[in-house]
């Protein structure tokens, strides 16, 4: 890459990232709190006017969501749009706006954007509320610096800010891409946490499972008249725990990030509950199960192995009834390494920064299987770090946030020229 290109795009980056920094504090300032999922209006309103003021052409998508009067939010999907021509590639920015809820240990308030020794502060810094509101200027950004350089670029840009992505997304990305809102896009980048050099082009997929257990009730002064629940379910647990430190010899061939995510897992606990009364042996217990499943694996397979292991339990305890419910079922996802995006991101951090990207596997689900369903290619990339994410104190260096500008409006350039 000429100097003459890096100076430019530089100066560009240099010249909006105040406004960036800005639009991510008061973004950062509105508590999209998921679950239930609030304040979403508030947060579309000022995404859709902040890209509204850029130029962009805007509109604003609703959800279908059934659970608007239970506290939560109208489900608003926010799309902005630069078209350079009528034919040409287009590259689309995705970014969520729902935050998972703020606990204890914080220093700073969430919810009050802090900067400090050139970290921002806040719910959503590094996941993904910076990483978005650069997104949201990604389009002007690449115009100024194209109009600086005089190149003449094709196709368009799309950003997208959508809800939900923390509880499957369905209502955010999963909705632009089934009602074909989005639709044909050719390069789709994901601005998540990726500590910038790293680029999740697979992931992991999900079962998630509730297990219900029902013995007999009895008085709590005569328990040996009754069927505990509660202890039937820790036998059944201590069974999957023993399942699971074997199911941890199942390796992905791809590396992760962070390192040694590449495993199997089964989690267990992560909701549970039983009885209703200290007086009474409880006759009813419940917990969860999240099962991740590597790209050599399918949900499928997941599932039977862990009924083998109720069913076992049942035949042992034919007192217990056991139900299980699905709760959630993603499939592993994902584009090749030597994808023609992943090498789009490799070069961009090689010619603007001089770093090495590294395609690996990411350990959760995101919202760039939606969009590989549909046959478009899609990476998650940001620079964002996963350890920062819904941990107390989250934040985002100021640094990367910068240097991943720069190298994705280089991105776009590289692609629409």
């Amino acid at each position: 890459m000429s100097q003459e290109v890096l100076r430019s795009i530089s100066a560009v980056v240099d010249r909006y990232f105040s406004r960036v920094l800005k639009l991510a504090e008061e973004m950062i300032s509105v508590p999209t709190v998921n679950p239930p999922g609030l304040n979403y209006e508030e947060l579309a309103e000022l995404v859709a006017n902040e890209m509204d003021g850029l130029g962009l052409e805007v509109s604003v998508h609703e959800a279908p969501h059934e659970e608007v009067g239970e506290g939560g939010s109208k489900r608003l999907n926010v799309l902005g749009k630069l078209a350079f021509s009528l034919e040409g590639p287009s590259i689309h920015f995705h970014g969520h706006y729902d935050v998972v809820p703020a606990s204890g240990g914080w220093s700073t308030e969430p919810f009050r954007p802090v900067v400090r020794d050139g970290k921002l502060y806040g719910r959503g810094a590094s996941d993904m509320k910076a990483a978005l509101a650069a997104s949201v200027y990604m389009p002007v950004l690449a115009r100024e610096a194209a109009e600086e350089l005089d190149l003449r670029l094709r196709g368009e840009v799309l950003v997208s800010a959508t809800p939900d992505e923390e509880t499957g997304g369905q209502a955010g990305a999963g909705y632009l891409v089934e009602e074909g809102i989005v639709r044909g896009v050719d390069y789709t980048i994901v601005p998540e946490p990726t500590f910038l050099t790293y680029i999740w082009h697979v992931q992991k997929g999900c079962l998630w499972l509730k297990v219900i257990l029902r013995g007999r009730e009895a008085h709590g002064s005569i328990p040996h008249l009754g069927l505990n629940a509660f202890e039937k379910m820790a036998e059944l647990a201590l069974r999957l725990v023993e399942y699971d430190r074997a199911l941890r010899s199942k390796v992905s061939k791809t590396p992760a990030y962070p390192e040694g995510a590449n495993r199997a897992s089964l989690a267990i606990g992560g909701m549970c509950g039983s009885g209703e009364a200290v007086n009474v042996v409880p006759g009813t217990a419940w917990f969860t199960i999240d099962r991740r499943v590597l790209p050599e694996e399918s949900t499928r397979e997941a599932e039977e192995a862990v009924m083998a292991v109720i069913k076992a339990f049942e035949r042992d305890n034919p007192g217990v009834e056991v139900r299980v419910e699905e709760l959630l079922r993603i499939e592993p996802s994902g584009i090749p390494a030597d994808h023609e995006l992943v090498g789009m991101v490799k070069k961009a951090l090689s010619d603007v920064l001089d770093l090495e990207g590294k395609p690996v596997l990411c350990p959760g689900f995101l919202n760039t299987r939606y969009f590989v369903a549909k046959g478009m290619p899609a990476v998650a990339w940001g620079p964002g770090d996963l350890e920062q994410a819904h941990s107390p104190d989250e934040h985002i260096e100021l640094l990367k946030l910068r240097d991943w500008l720069k190298a994705a409006v280089y991105l776009v350039l590289e692609s629409l020229r």
